[in-house]
């Protein structure tokens, strides 16, 4: 079938297909969690949380955002092919550098720690050239086809993951089998969604990609690539110092507790992958009124997410923290200050999107290198004196200059395109 066969569905489908999908992919990442804390120890989730740590922001600094600047590229100077071959190219120098990481930094520690951050990465290597298919989908206003690929993925990996766990306590092997899942849901059900929408890339095409077009893109999107891994990085940091300050058993719970940011995320995600194309559109065409009602909107929705999130960790957080993980992971005030941070951060992201949408890439560093900066210093500060709850008050000094800076740098450019 061709792509003509399938129109574009309305924003309020792809927003609904987009919060199912990324709600299931969610829920099955926070199983693994949930699995890791009971049927392992704190130092389990502490690996898993410090293994994200660590590759994660390299991914994000070698994908350089192109599901989402893919999104809204006018495809005026570059093919789809370009962002593909890109994407491989930076997932496999991401996975290289992640080896030479573990090995070197953690290589004196038990070898389940480099080993497991070696599987994480191939997890996320998988999942960069899923997200570019994705982004594909997002181009054509398809999301309905982005949650069959979450669902197909995070299904795999879950059950991957557990059964492996289940019978060896491995958490390596458990990492590894999730990845294998990953590579073949990738294999088998994205390639089948795009072939529906006749965007496959044949390798004839990937290899004659043209080199200098293919520099030119890197050096277009390399801020978005920095700005990410920079933002990554300032959620990253707590967890690397406290490891350092407090060992792994500390990481382990934080890690439990700031997997409320990774669930809030990727809400706001959605909201981006629903609105990208549609505010493109709006800010190129000079619709400034559009635009800026539609990032309005997503921001009060994103902001009575937030609050809604953090009353429920005030009120019941600890009871469920308790019941799910077990008493130990029962820290209701480190929970609603970690909940505030993340809600924070979720008022930020409709503004981010109306930045990636106005192509204001280079000003990404700013407000991610802001974040990134001050949670080094709230960290180094906090941390060794208050532990977790140190931790937990980084994240929110942290959260707060993104979200003053995302705010700031938004007003500037609607300012500049209405006058």
């Amino acid at each position: 079938m061709t792509s003509t066969s399938y129109a574009p569905l309305s924003l309020k489908r792809n927003i609904v297909f987009a919060t199912i999908g990324r709600g299931y992919y969610a829920l099955t990442q926070f199983l693994v969690i949930v699995v890791t804390s009971r049927l392992g120890t704190p130092e389990d989730v502490g690996i898993l949380t410090l293994a994200a740590a660590v590759v994660t922001p390299l991914f994000f600094l070698t994908s350089m955002g192109i599901r989402d600047v893919l999104t809204v590229d006018d495809l005026d100077r570059f093919t789809r092919v370009d962002y593909v071959v890109l994407r491989l190219a930076g997932s496999v120098l991401a996975v290289l550098v992640a080896i030479i990481a573990a090995f070197a930094v953690y290589g004196e520690q038990d070898v389940v720690v480099p080993l497991s951050i070696l599987a994480f990465s191939l997890i996320k290597f998988f999942g960069a050239q899923s997200a570019l298919n994705h982004g594909l989908f997002q181009r054509a206003e398809r999301l309905d086809f982005v949650a069959w690929s979450i669902f197909a993925r995070g299904t795999a990996g879950f059950l991957a993951f557990v059964g492996v766990f289940f019978l060896t306590r491995d958490l390596a092997l458990a990492l590894f089998c999730e990845a294998a899942a990953w590579f073949l849901t990738y294999s088998l059900v994205d390639q089948g969604l795009l072939r529906r929408l006749n965007l496959e890339s044949p390798f004839r095409a990937l290899s004659a990609t043209n080199l200098r077009r293919l520099g030119h893109l890197t050096l277009w999107v390399l801020p978005i690539g920095i700005a990410l891994c920079l933002t990554r990085a300032a959620t990253s940091i707590p967890a690397i110092v406290l490891e350092n300050s407090a060992g792994l058993a500390a990481v382990g719970y934080f890690g439990v507790l700031a997997y409320a940011h990774t669930a809030m995320s990727m809400i706001a995600n959605t909201l981006g992958s629903a609105s990208a194309a549609r505010l493109r559109r709006y800010f190129r065409e000079g619709r400034v009124r559009e635009f800026w009602h539609l990032n309005k909107q997503l921001t009060l929705l994103s902001l009575g997410l937030g609050l809604l999130a953090t009353a429920f960790a005030w009120v019941a957080g600890a009871t469920v923290l308790g019941w799910v993980f077990g008493s130990d992971y029962a820290m209701r005030a480190e929970f609603t200050v970690t909940v505030a941070a993340s809600g924070l951060s979720l008022v930020a992201s409709p503004a981010v999107t109306a930045v990636t949408a106005a192509q204001a890439f280079r000003w990404r560093i700013f407000i991610s290198g802001s974040a990134a900066a001050m949670g080094l210093v709230s960290s180094l500060i906090l941390i060794p004196t208050y532990g977790v709850m140190g931790a937990a008050l980084a994240f929110v000094v942290t959260s707060v200059v993104y979200l003053a800076a995302t705010l700031i740098v938004c007003w500037v450019l609607i300012s500049k395109k209405a006058g």
